[in-house]
């Protein structure tokens, strides 16, 4: 109990840093072409900053890593990666993730605009996306 009411005071402490992070960053009147550039840029400040750890459950209520949780849903943690990597690519980029027997890859695709890039892993894909993001990507 004394861990999780240690982890409840880090959360929102760095709950707290973010909102005032954010309060910096954004201000009244940012014009339509700048909110893109601060958006991409509080996205990829929120995903370097690495939130408190939950504490561990006693052995006696759960089972061990990589176990899929009650409800049958996918670990926290993986979908918590995917939607820090969604947030650092842009709110315009659709992100999924693929496996196929033992291959497993990552797409991200714009909506409307034709694009579409496939990457084996996070840092391909992040660095294909940037490319595109400033003029320098091909049409598919």
């Amino acid at each position: 109990m004394a861990d999780e009411n240690g982890y409840e005071r880090e959360l929102a402490e760095y709950e707290t840093q973010l909102a005032q992070y954010l309060q910096e960053k954004i201000k009244p009147g940012l014009s339509s072409s700048t909110i893109p550039l601060v958006a991409r840029s509080i996205a990829k400040e929120i995903a370097r900053r690495e939130p408190p750890e939950p504490p561990e459950p006693p052995e006696s209520q759960g089972g061990t890593e990589g176990e899929r949780p009650e409800g049958g849903g996918k670990p926290p943690d993986f979908e918590a990666e995917m939607r820090e990597l969604q947030a650092e690519l842009g709110e315009d980029w659709v992100l999924r993730f693929s496996v196929q027997g033992e291959d497993a890859w990552l797409t991200a695709e714009k909506p409307g605009e034709g694009q579409r890039v496939d990457a084996p892993d996070a840092q391909g894909l992040v660095a294909i996306v940037e490319a595109i993001n400033e003029g320098g990507g091909r049409r598919r």
